[in-house]
């Protein structure tokens, strides 16, 4: 039996995702689970905090043939099943522009939520066979950093996707078919 292999290419996921953020806010966007530097203020910052989480419990099974395929392997068997994926979306912005409306977390979480309506963020998504489920609420998380106020504003986005795993088999070319009782002695298939 062969390693199963990722049923969702992450990273293709996360380029995705970063590239509609960092596009449409204007800022210098991190993933917050790496280990790069904080950049300086105004950033972005994503964070996957949910997912993948299959939809449904029940996988359906695909089937297709190819007989051109190397032999035990002409069968592919591909179980697929719709999952959501929740990413956190937030900004961070310093005084003085952390007090103006029109240079605050809010307004670059507004931007990236208004954002997810356009055609052109649905084609790089598409791309990256992803769809967006439910953009959340914004969120206020002002706070104090460091003595200093920091306007921070987040949006959880559940996006759409989907798992899938395939294995290939070979297929039964010819049987030998035999029953006294029933007089049958015959070869079935390729003969």
């Amino acid at each position: 039996m062969a390693a199963v292999e990722s049923p969702i290419d992450m990273e293709a996921f996360e380029n995705a995702v970063h590239e509609w953020f960092s596009t449409n806010t204007g800022l210098m966007t991190i993933w917050r689970q790496s280990s790069s530097p904080q950049p300086e203020r105004p950033y972005g910052s994503l964070l996957r905090v949910a997912g993948p989480v299959a939809i449904s419990p029940h996988w359906e099974v695909r089937a297709s043939t190819d007989l051109s395929r190397e032999a035990g392997k002409e069968i592919a068997q591909e179980a697929c099943v719709p999952c959501r994926i929740t990413i956190s979306c937030q900004a961070h912005v310093a005084q003085p522009d952390g007090s103006n409306p029109n240079q605050n977390a809010e307004f670059y979480i507004n931007k990236a939520q208004s954002s997810l309506s356009l055609p052109s963020v649905g084609v790089t998504f598409k791309a990256a066979n992803i769809s967006v489920l439910q953009p959340g609420e914004v969120q206020n998380l002002n706070q104090i950093v460091e003595d200093s106020f920091e306007s921070r504003a987040n949006i959880d986005v559940i996006f759409g996707a989907s798992l899938s795993l395939t294995e290939y088999v070979g297929y039964i070319k010819t049987v030998q078919v035999k029953s006294t009782a029933l007089g049958i002695d015959e070869t079935v298939g390729d003969i």
